[in-house]
């Protein structure tokens, strides 16, 4: 129990972080950090998975085929939130977060990055 309340506060705290500093600088110092949204992103992301991660064992049929659809689904998923980082990078002709200057193709590669957490984190949720 008491890990589970240090990550909790470990992930709510790094994401007050990294949110504070992206508007920080963008309202103090007019600059508009997109990389802040990507590593909130990032954060949020691993934090919903760490909720909703859960070891089931697969006993029958239906259920492992069910299992090799929803891996095959999330395989794909992630084959697509890397080909958007790619087009990003090759985009913005740099590899450093702090000059990217797209703002749709970062919003869209940071919601990229959280959509199956959270809809993982949904789903998870209603069935317990």
């Amino acid at each position: 129990m008491r890990e589970k309340v240090i990550t909790y506060t470990v992930f709510i705290l790094a994401l007050i972080a990294i949110a504070s500093y992206g508007l920080y600088k963008w309202l103090i110092e007019g600059q508009e950090r997109l990389d802040s949204l990507i590593y909130f992103s990032l954060v949020s992301a691993y934090f919903l998975n760490y909720l909703t991660s859960s070891k089931t064992v697969i006993s029958d049929r239906v259920e492992k085929e069910r299992h090799l659809s929803s891996e095959a689904s999330t395989i794909s998923y992630l084959v697509l939130v890397v080909v958007i980082g790619i087009i990003l990078f090759i985009t913005e002709g740099t590899g450093m977060l702090a000059d990217l200057e797209n703002v749709p193709l970062v919003l869209c590669f940071s919601l990229s990055l959280v959509i199956l957490p959270i809809v993982r984190t949904i789903v998870f949720m209603k069935n317990n």
